[in-house]
C-alpha cells in the first residue's frame, strides 16, 4: 500500500533499522539485471532483521509481492498509466521530463528518512542518487554496475553502446558523472563496484579504498539447482535485447555459420525478440533451426539454459552481464569478445575471442558446439565450482550485509 506521510518518530520507532530503497527508473513489467540484483538484495537485508521502505513507481509493487518481499511503498509516478517511447526525439524528452518529475516527488517525500535510517540507490542515476544525497539518512549506498561513456566517446561515437543520435548516451555520461561528483560531497557514503575495473575507476576518481566495496552480481544458484537435468534440444543458446552493444549483427551471422556448419543445428533465443529477428532469420533461411523462448524468468530460464549446449555472448560493450555467470551456473561454455572487463571477474572458465573478429567468433561457436556434441568437458568444473559458491546470492548477501551498520 502507498504510504503518503510518516509518522512522528517516537521511542519504539526510532530503534527501528530501516532502509530507504530509491528507485525511479522502472516502466514496465520486465525486470533487467539490476533490477534483479536490487530484490535480491532486498531479500538479504531485510533477512538480517532491517525494515525495507521504498520511494518508487507502481511497477515496483507487483514484483515485491511476486518475490514475497516486505516493505512500504511511497510512490513517485502518476497513478495513471503512461506508455513512453525512446524511439523519437519527442519521446526522449517525455522520459526525460517522466525522470524529472519522479525525482521531484521523491524530493518532497524525503521527511520520511530520519537522521539514523540508511539509504539505498541500486543506480548512478541522477533521478536516484540526487534524492539520495539530499536525505538525512546516515549512511548513503550506490551501485555502479557499468562505466559510462566518456564525453569523447559519445561525440566520436567510438564506444559500442552509442546509439546514431548519442542522446541517450550523452544522458548517460552526464548522469553517472553528476551521481559519483555529488556523492563524494557526503560524508558516510559506500558506492558498490561490480567489477574490479569500476572499483579502479572510484579510485581514480578520489574515492578512498573504504568509501567502495567490490560485490559482484549473484546469480540464483538455488533454482538453477532445482531445475535438474535438462535434455538438450539445442546447441546454442542466447538472452538478449535489441541494441547495437548487444551484437546482434554478429549473432546472425554466428548462427547461420552454424547452420552451415553442423547437421541438425537448432538455437534457443530468450527475450522479446520475435517481433524484431523473426524476418531478418527468415531472410537467412534459418526460421526452421531457431526457437524464440520470449521473456522468461525463474526455473524456466534455467531450464531453457540447460537444454542448450552453449551459450553465445557476442556482445560488443557490457558491465558484469549476470547472464554469464547464469550459464556458467548450468554448467554451459560461453563464447565472448574479449572486452575488458571479462577476464579480471571470469578468469579462464570463459572462451575467449579477440573484439571483435567476427570468422573467429564463428569458428570458436562451431568448434565449441562439436566438443559439446561430443560430450567433452570444456570448464575446469573445480574452478567452475568455487565461482559458483563465491557467486551464489547466499554470498553476495553476506557481502552486502558486511556493508550496513552494525545493530
Amino acid at each position: 500500500m502507498p504510504e503518503e506521510k510518516s509518522p512522528e518518530p517516537t521511542a519504539k520507532s526510532s530503534a527501528r533499522r530501516r532502509i530507504f530503497f530509491i528507485m525511479n527508473g522502472l516502466f514496465n513489467s520486465q525486470l533487467a539485471g539490476g533490477d534483479i540484483h536490487l530484490l535480491h538484495s532486498v531479500r538479504a537485508i531485510t533477512g538480517t532483521g532491517w525494515e525495507a521502505e521504498f520511494l518508487s513507481t507502481r511497477q515496483l509493487e507487483p514484483h515485491l509481492k511476486a518475490w514475497q518481499l516486505p516493505g512500504q511503498i511511497t510512490f513517485t509516478d502518476r497513478a495513471t498509466k503512461t506508455e513512453f517511447s525512446d524511439a523519437s526525439l519527442s519521446g526522449k524528452c517525455a522520459l526525460f521530463w517522466e525522470f524529472f518529475r519522479r525525482m521531484l516527488a521523491t524530493l518532497r517525500r524525503l521527511r520520511q528518512i530520519r537522521p539514523d535510517d540508511v539509504c539505498f540507490s541500486p543506480t548512478d542515476y541522477w533521478f536516484d542518487v540526487i534524492p539520495m544525497v539530499c536525505s538525512r539518512a546516515k549512511l548513503k549506498i550506490m551501485v555502479l554496475q557499468m562505466k559510462a561513456p566518456s564525453l569523447w566517446q559519445v561525440i566520436f561515437r567510438t564506444r559500442a553502446d552509442v546509439e546514431a543520435t548519442r542522446i541517450a548516451s550523452l544522458h548517460y555520461c552526464f548522469s553517472q558523472w553528476l551521481s559519483l561528483t555529488l556523492l563524494r560531497f557526503c560524508r558516510h557514503k559506500k558506492i558498490i563496484a561490480v567489477q574490479p575495473l569500476l572499483q579502479n575507476q572510484l579510485w581514480e576518481m578520489g574515492y578512498l579504498p573504504g568509501e567502495t566495496a567490490l560485490i559482484p552480481n549473484g546469480f540464483d544458484l538455488e533454482v538453477a539447482n532445482q531445475t535438474g537435468d535438462v535434455p538438450k534440444q539445442f546447441d546454442v543458446v542466447w538472452i538478449g535485447r535489441m541494441h547495437r552493444q548487444k551484437g546482434v549483427e554478429d549473432l546472425l551471422k554466428t548462427l547461420q555459420v552454424l547452420a552451415q556448419e553442423l547437421p541438425d543445428f537448432k538455437a534457443l533465443l530468450i527475450g522479446n525478440l520475435a517481433a524484431a529477428l523473426a524476418e531478418p532469420l527468415a531472410r537467412l533461411g534459418l526460421t526452421s533451426q531457431i526457437h524464440f523462448a520470449g521473456y522468461v524468468t525463474g526455473v524456466e530460464k534455467f531450464r531453457c539454459l540447460k537444454s542448450a549446449r552453449v551459450f553465445l555472448m557476442p556482445s560488443r560493450h557490457e558491465g558484469l552481464p549476470i547472464v554469464v555467470s547464469e550459464a556458467l551456473g548450468c554448467d554451459l561454455p560461453v563464447v565472448v569478445y574479449e572486452l575488458e572487463m571479462y577476464r579480471p571477474f571470469f578468469g579462464d572458465l570463459i572462451l575467449y575471442v579477440e573484439p571483435f573478429k567476427l570468422d573467429r567468433f564463428c569458428q570458436t561457436a562451431v568448434e565449441a558446439v562439436r566438443l559439446a556434441r561430443a560430450g567433452k568437458m570444456l570448464v575446469d568444473m573445480k574452478q567452475l565450482a568455487t565461482f559458483k559458491t563465491a557467486n551464489s546470492w547466499p554470498a553476495v548477501g553476506r557481502q552486502l550485509k558486511a556493508v550496513l551498520p552494525p545493530p
